[in-house]
């Protein structure tokens, strides 16, 4: 993340099953681990490389969350992985994992 970037809320570390697909391409979707949530955005690990500024939606697997988000950067991690920051804009329901039994709730 850039070091001129700050951010307005604490994020909780969290390993969360997500679905993350394209806004203006619905067939291209995949399957992306949360490192980090808070009520207004996540961090997750990719296999794809996303583009900022790209809009997404998300939604978890095992939780009631769903949003529509917008990317905010995408770094290279290894030769098939990226960390994506995302922006949630609509976010609601519950952020939930059998992992994670007691992460944070957004509501709308």
């Amino acid at each position: 993340m850039p070091t001129d970037c700050k951010r307005i809320q604490k994020r909780t570390p969290a390993t969360v099953a997500l679905q993350v697909t394209s806004a203006k391409q619905p067939f291209i979707a995949e399957l992306a681990f949360t490192e980090n949530v808070s009520l207004h955005g996540v961090r997750v690990v990719t296999e794809r490389a996303w583009k900022p500024g790209e809009r997404v939606i998300v939604k978890s697997y095992h939780g009631s969350i769903q949003s529509v988000a917008k990317v905010v950067y995408c770094y290279r991690l290894a030769e098939t992985r990226y960390a994506v920051g995302l922006e949630l804009r609509s976010a609601v329901g519950t952020w939930a994992d059998v992992l994670q039994p007691q992460s944070p709730r957004v509501e709308a």
